[in-house]
């Protein structure tokens, strides 16, 4: 297993580690869940792995009891002079680098409240923010994102537990470090035979849809296979309509799932190769966290197979160039 050697897996070994600092720190979450609780409507917004947080956090929410309504809402259409603001509206805004364009500047025109998610305080994104919730990364050698996307959900998770007082929720946090952990001697385990797949869905239920997403986008940027992320029912319908010999449908959701195990009973029929994802299962809220790993290993290995760079994919100086933000 070559990825073990790339910055991409020495970045993943640290994960666990960053999320109990984050977790222990709780730098800025008291202060942002006072701004939080007075507002109308939530507003979560980022881009590529940070919008996925943010609909993480929502499909979260919606096992929670809370008078603030979240929703997610990519930043390209959160800047849009079309979409509607409402009054009593807050922005959640993720970036870690906290330099994105788009969020910066929604942060900065808002009307109400803003608060950021990043692992800078001293980024364009903080400065602008009512508040700042600042999570830990410890170092990051690859370019695509794993303690910074861990550590951004994990305080999002923090942030919304206490705006809404959930206990229940706050208690399965303090096991997020030991939950990582494991996740990752699963992964280093793990050695699924997949071969060299022209393309891929990736599926999954509740927020683990959000891992989903995750994990195209990983194959997209690392392997660079065209994929597709999307809610389980999805996968055993429409996403599977294109499905064929010399594909790829991984799942995120547990065995047993009734869902879960229909899309890939059906994605199989259709030709594809199908896989299971280490992480899957536990409480479906830490998904988008315990399923990272494996995606990760999963989308490193292919991309060494095919030749790629995993830690500085060619698409990057092109990336850096449109998303950061002015000075």
């Amino acid at each position: 297993m070559r990825y073990l050697e790339t910055g991409l897996w020495a970045d993943v070994r640290e994960l666990p580690g960053a999320l109990r600092d984050t977790l222990a720190a709780a730098d800025g979450v008291a202060e942002a869940a006072a701004v939080l609780r007075g507002v109308d409507r939530i507003v979560a917004t980022g881009n590529g792995a940070a919008f996925y947080v943010a609909h993480a956090l929502w499909l979260a929410s919606l096992e929670s009891r809370s008078p603030v309504p979240i929703v997610a809402v990519p930043c390209g259409i959160a800047i849009r002079d079309e979409f509607r603001w409402q009054p009593g509206d807050a922005v959640l805004a993720v970036s870690s680098s906290g330099e994105f364009r788009d969020v910066v500047e929604i942060a900065r025109r808002a009307a109400g409240p803003c608060v950021a998610i990043t692992a800078d305080a001293d980024s364009s994104l903080a400065a602008a923010a009512t508040a700042v919730v600042l999570q830990r990364v410890v170092s990051q050698r690859a370019v695509t994102h794993t303690q910074a996307v861990a550590g951004a959900y994990a305080s999002a998770l923090a942030l919304w537990a206490a705006v809404t007082g959930d206990a229940e929720l706050a208690a399965l946090l303090t096991g997020v470090g030991d939950a990582a952990e494991q996740a990752v001697a699963d992964a280093e385990a793990w050695a699924p035979d997949v071969g060299t797949p022209r393309a891929a869905i990736a599926v999954g239920g509740g927020p683990a849809w959000a891992a989903a997403m995750e994990l195209a986008l990983m194959l997209k940027e690392i392997s660079r296979i065209p994929a597709e992320g999307v809610e389980t029912r999805e996968g055993a319908t429409s996403a599977s309509f294109g499905l064929d010999r010399g594909h790829l449908m991984v799942s995120l959701d547990a065995a047993g799932d009734p869902d879960g195990d229909e899309a890939v009973r059906l994605c199989a029929a259709a030709g594809a190769v199908t896989l299971r994802l280490p992480g899957a299962g536990g409480d479906a809220r830490l998904a988008p966290i315990t399923t990272l790993p494996a995606a990760a290993a999963l989308s490193a290995e292919l991309a060494l197979a095919a030749g790629h760079d995993v830690d500085r994919p060619a698409w990057t100086d092109a990336y850096y160039e449109t998303a950061r933000s002015a000075p």
